[in-house]
Order: C-alpha cells, then structure tokens, then sequence
C-alpha cells in the first residue's frame, strides 16, 4: 500500500481534494474504537502500576507487580498455560526462569501502557494500533480459551484486532495528537513513513486495499480461533480445553513394591477461579481389586516433602494439601508422592490402575506397571 502524494495547491483536482476533506471523517468515525481500545491497555498498565498497593519493609510495593507477592500478575500466566494455543514451550521456558518472568511481565505493562496513552491522545496512532493488534494476538494464544460465561477472553481478543485494525487504517485524524504535531509535514507529502506511523490521508485504493485485507484477517482469526478453541464451525461444539470442568493428568506413575506411588499430576483444565479437590486415591490391580487405598485424611496428612510442585513461587498455581484430601488449582503441576500402606504391601509384579476421585465424583486415572 501506498500514501498519495498530494499537493495541497493543485486546485485543479476537485476529487483529490475532496478526498483530503473528507478522509478525517473516516477516522472519526473510528475514534470511539480507539478511545476504548486505548483505555482498556491504560486500564491494564495501570492497575498495576499506580493502584492496588502494600507494604513490606517500610516500602510500598505494587501487587501485581511484586515477584513475592501472591497477587503479582504472571499467576495468569500459569492458569492460562494448558490451553495456550502454539506457545506452550516459550512459555514454559519463561516460567522456569524468575527473572524472565519478571522482565517479561515489566515489558508487558510498558507496552500497555504506551500503546493505551498514544491510542487515547492519539500519538503515532497508527503505527501503536498495529502493536495493539499484536498484544491482541498474543493475548488470543495465551488467554483465549478462558472464560466462564460467554468466551471472555476470546471475545476480548477477537474485538481488539478489528477495533485496532480499524485504527490503523483510519489513523488519528484532527482529533489526535498527531494532527497537532505533524499534519503540515504530512500534508506537504514529506518524510511518507510518517503517515504510516501517525496519521494522514491514504490514497482512496490504499484504503480500500487496507480495508479489504482487514476483513479478511478478521474473518480468519475470528472464525479460526473458534474453531480450534471451541468448534461449532464445521463440528459441533467441543471446546479443545474447558473452562467449566477440572481435569488432572496423571502421567509418568512409579508403583514400588510396597505400593507406594510417585507421580506427576497436571491439573489442565478447569476454571482457574476455584480448584479440583482430590479426597480419595485407589490402587486397583488388573482384575480391579483395590490393594491400596488413602483415604482423606492420609491425602490431607501428606508431608510437604510429599507435593513438589514445578512452580514454586508464592503466586503460582500450586497443589496443595487441604483440611480434607488435597487440590490443585488450573495450571498446577507437581511430582506427588503417595506413602506405602501401612499394612506392609507386598505387590506381585504386573499392571495396576491409579484412580483419585474428587470431591464432586469426578475421577481421573493411570495406568502403572511393576515391573517383577
């Protein structure tokens, strides 16, 4: 695409012209788009950075913002981690490393906060519009299967690419920074990168070309998105991780003779607003006879050398014993140890089944082998 170059004294094209006047109206007509859009990153940055205060050794630290705080804001990250779409590596890595985490989170807010500034001032409105499409991105592949009641996260995404895409098309126009700072550079046709980046009148066939692509990329994510996430396109609706239901993966089980178990458990589904409590765990052999039981006062009494959770910062989802059984919030992921009965067990080699029963008659079970 490409930005007219237009001398404002050529009179003579009374089209052009009119084009000029009546380009501004365009981006009026998305001001309101990029005045929510810019207050939603504002409003982001700023609960972290300027509200939601305490204090730890004389000092006043942000929340959100505290790496030993339980409230600090990358614990979104790990609710979010089972349904990441495409980047559950990068994040995973990220979340191993405590001063990645930090750094990215920092990043994070900066971005929000110059990105909702510039779109609500209008300053290099364009050219943050389209960082607002790729925060709106980003935010679809981390956070975009989440939701309780009517696809928060998604419909959250999907809303900011079109609004911000709009954006970018549109531009500031006279009601923006921009026009204040850079309208006559602009309009002289000078330095055209700076269109892109600010504000200013497209071509007629730019817009329409821009237009055309923004439909399309629209379409694409919209529909896209969903369907990989939710289904309901060209299969009925099966969302690929819910939202609604706890589930725990039992993975890597090592039955000793003496019946106890090692384990890792992943809790990779669910809302991340409560937890799945665990109050019983069975061991069943091949012809379905339990041979080893913990009741919930045996899971509730595991020391805490028993739950090694992956992600041992204070705000993270964690596995955890409780007053009955234990639980594990959405995104809490450990190595868990169930102690040998206590009537010396003495287990014949062969193939067993690992079942744990919650609190709500949900069950999720593994299949273990002792090796003779």
């Amino acid at each position: 695409m490409a930005v007219q170059q237009w001398a404002i004294h050529d009179e003579g094209d009374r089209s052009r012209l009119i084009w000029l006047s009546a380009f501004p109206l365009i981006a009026l007509t998305v001001l309101g788009a990029r005045l929510v859009q810019g207050f939603i990153f504002w409003g982001g940055a700023s609960r972290r950075l300027f509200y939601d205060f305490h204090e730890s050794h004389g000092v006043d630290f942000a929340v959100k913002l505290d790496f030993e705080s339980a409230g600090f804001v990358a614990n979104k990250m790990v609710h979010a981690l089972p349904g990441a779409l495409w980047i559950q590596e990068p994040l995973e890595w990220t979340l191993a490393n405590p001063a990645l985490i930090d750094l990215s989170v920092w990043v994070w807010t900066f971005a929000e906060l110059i990105v909702g500034l510039g779109l609500i001032f209008g300053l290099l409105t364009r050219g943050l519009a389209l960082v607002s499409v790729v925060l709106n991105i980003a935010l679809m592949m981390i956070f975009g299967w989440m939701g309780s009641t009517c696809l928060d996260e998604w419909t959250m995404a999907v809303s900011g690419v079109a609004m911000s895409g709009a954006v970018v098309i549109a531009g500031g126009g006279r009601l923006s920074l921009d026009h204040l700072l850079f309208a006559r550079v602009v309009e002289k046709g000078r330095r055209l990168w700076l269109v892109w980046l600010t504000s200013g009148a497209l071509t007629p066939a730019a817009t329409r070309r821009a237009g055309i692509a923004l439909t399309l990329v629209c379409a694409v994510f919209t529909v896209g998105t969903y369907h990989i996430l939710f289904g309901a396109v060209v299969s009925p609706l099966d969302p690929r991780v819910s939202f609604h239901r706890h589930h725990i993966a039992l993975s890597d089980v090592a039955l000793a003779q003496d019946g106890s178990v090692t384990f890792d458990a992943y809790v990779n589904a669910g809302p991340d607003t409560g937890a799945a409590y665990v109050v019983s765990a069975t061991l069943a052999d091949a012809g379905g006879t339990v041979v080893a039981a913990w009741d919930g006062a045996a899971l509730a009494a595991l020391p805490e050398s028993a739950i090694d959770n992956v992600y041992p910062y204070v705000w993270a989802a964690h596995f955890k014993t409780e007053v009955v059984g234990f639980s594990g919030s959405t995104g809490a992921r450990a190595t868990i140890t169930l102690p040998a009965p206590d009537d010396g067990l003495s287990l014949p080699a062969g193939t067993y089944d690992l079942r744990f029963e919650a609190i709500n008659g949900a069950t999720w079970s593994a299949e273990a082998e002792l090796a003779g």
